[in-house]
């Protein structure tokens, strides 16, 4: 039986009426189904459940939520939002390659710079930002807002460990986007795509020998049962994105809009301002597992940057004019 979780405006609504004498009809609440990937406890899906119980704060739209990939896995969650089969989902940039190439720019290893400077062109508004949500809205699927997940690290096991570039060679590495594979292919290694809902029976399995994810995932999928190292290259920036189907949002008032994009606002800026505090509790807590962490050093970034430079170059191939145009709102 599949799990959901509702926020019912229609509650909020109704007690609210009751205060000042007006009797609300529950038969107003709009319904809307969100699909993730991510696992309930994840503090992603967390914050798109903040997300929704705010709209329900602030409008007559209760979100069901159905999380663990019950209805879609990550890589089918774009088709089904832009198609109309959900009306809304989350998933990684990274499953927008195949149609905005372009949006690659935050898994290129090292390109976006350090934090802060990554924060900046991600910020709402700014042109790097401005120029990949009209891209993202030409697909059918609309961004309401960016949901920070961290940084990419490598996970290895400690009979074959992950310490530097050429450790990489030969070893079939869990990807999750084309860019990532071409620098795992830069390396010597066999990419793998695989969903993030998979990845823990991949490693288990042994299907591949290491992998990528976000710093966050080894805690909320318990990603220290199967895999050892943590190697904390930090050379790619996650972002998931909350969608919602165009004419979803088109059939919309004005009112309801308007609490969407101040929800999403603030939802992004929470989320934003406690990503740190929420790697760092999963480094604490893999090595609370008794696992190792492998901090990299600046020296040592700078080797692993030296040898994606071919990834550059691909992108540069593939992403076209607007590739460019992304490029030159970093510089």
């Amino acid at each position: 039986m599949k799990t959901r979780r509702t926020y019912r405006a229609a509650a909020a609504a109704c007690a609210m009426a009751l205060a000042v004498g007006v009797t609300a009809s529950a038969a107003d609440a709009k319904t809307l189904r969100f699909t993730t990937q991510l696992p309930a406890k994840n503090f992603a899906t967390q914050n798109a459940a903040q997300f929704a119980q705010c709209i329900a704060d602030g409008s007559d739209i209760e979100i069901e939520i159905y999380d663990s990939a019950q209805l879609y896995r990550d890589k089918e969650v774009p088709q089904a939002v832009s198609s109309g089969a959900i009306d809304m989902g989350m998933t990684t940039t990274a499953r927008f390659a195949g149609t905005i190439p372009a949006i690659e720019i935050l898994n290129v290893p090292f390109v976006m710079g350090a934090r802060d400077d990554i924060l900046a062109a991600l910020a709402p508004g700014a042109k790097l930002r401005t120029l990949l949500d009209a891209e993202l809205t030409k697909t059918g699927a609309r961004p309401i807002y960016w949901m920070d997940y961290g940084t990419v690290v490598f996970l290895s096991k400690s009979d074959k460990p992950i310490r530097k570039p050429e450790d990489v060679k030969g070893k079939k590495v869990r990807v999750f986007g084309k860019t990532l594979g071409d620098f795992v292919t830069a390396l010597d290694g066999v990419p793998t795509l695989t969903s993030g809902s998979e990845q823990f029976l991949a490693y288990q399995r042994g299907t591949v020998d290491a992998g990528m994810t976000g710093v966050g995932s080894v805690k909320s999928r318990k990603l220290y049962e199967v895999m050892d190292i943590v190697t904390r290259t930090e050379h790619a920036k996650i972002e998931f994105i909350m969608l919602i189907n165009e004419g979803v949002w088109n059939s919309l008032s004005e009112d309801e809009q308007k609490v969407m994009t101040e929800c999403g606002l603030k939802s992004e800026a929470d989320l934003r301002e406690s990503i740190a505090a929420i790697e760092e509790d999963a480094v604490q807590d893999t090595l609370a597992q008794g696992k190792e962490v492998i901090e990299v050093s600046d020296e040592e970034r700078e080797i692993w940057k030296a040898a994606a430079q071919p990834v550059i170059d691909a992108y540069l191939e593939n992403s076209g004019e607007l590739g460019q145009k992304v490029l030159e709102t970093l510089k």
